[in-house]
C-alpha cells in the first residue's frame, strides 16, 4: 500500500520531472518511495516512460525539417506571452 502521506495525483503531476530527472533529494525519495508501493502509479510510470523512449527514438531517426523548432519556440513564447 503506498503512503498514506503522499497522494496519487502529487505523484502523478511530479511524474514528467521525475522522469527526466527534474528533481532530487527529498521530493525525488518521495516519488520513488511512492511507485515502489503503488501499483496504479506505477503503471502511469510505465507507460510514461515508454512513450518518452518511444519519442526518443523516433526524433533520433530523421533530422528536424528546417525552420521546425525555431517555429516551435516563437510559438511557445506566444502561448507563455499571453
Amino acid at each position: 500500500m503506498a503512503d498514506p502521506e503522499t497522494d496519487c495525483r502529487t505523484v502523478l503531476n511530479k511524474l514528467y520531472l521525475y522522469l527526466d530527472g527534474e528533481i532530487s533529494g527529498e521530493e525525488f525519495q518521495v516519488v520513488a518511495v511512492h511507485l515502489e508501493q503503488c501499483v496504479s502509479c506505477f503503471g502511469h510510470y510505465g507507460s510514461e516512460k515508454d512513450f518518452k523512449e518511444l519519442i526518443h527514438r523516433k526524433c533520433h531517426e530523421s533530422a528536424v525539417p528546417e525552420g521546425l523548432a525555431e517555429r516551435i519556440r516563437v510559438n511557445i513564447r506566444r502561448v507563455l506571452d499571453d
